[in-house]
């Protein structure tokens, strides 16, 4: 695969151009692991699921997929 010579400033800047579903996919990549966001999840719950309320979402009738779109979808609001 050949390389490009990129900043990171740069990198970050694209990032702002990307779709929402590219963004998503660009935040699978960088986050470590899913355990990060379970254990956002975990920490933030309440919150989480009073948003959910809100837009008239039932956090425990979604399934983890739904979920982690939903809390996707909050983190770029």
């Amino acid at each position: 695969m050949p390389q490009i010579d990129i900043s990171e400033k740069e990198i970050v800047q694209v990032l702002d151009q990307l779709s929402p579903e590219a963004r998503r996919d660009a935040l699978r990549k960088l986050l470590p692991t899913s355990a990060y966001l379970e254990k956002a999840v975990k920490r933030n719950q309440s919150k989480i699921e009073a948003i959910a309320k809100q837009r008239g979402l039932d956090w425990a009738s979604l399934t983890e997929e739904q979920r982690e779109r939903f809390v996707d979808d909050i983190l770029h609001d």
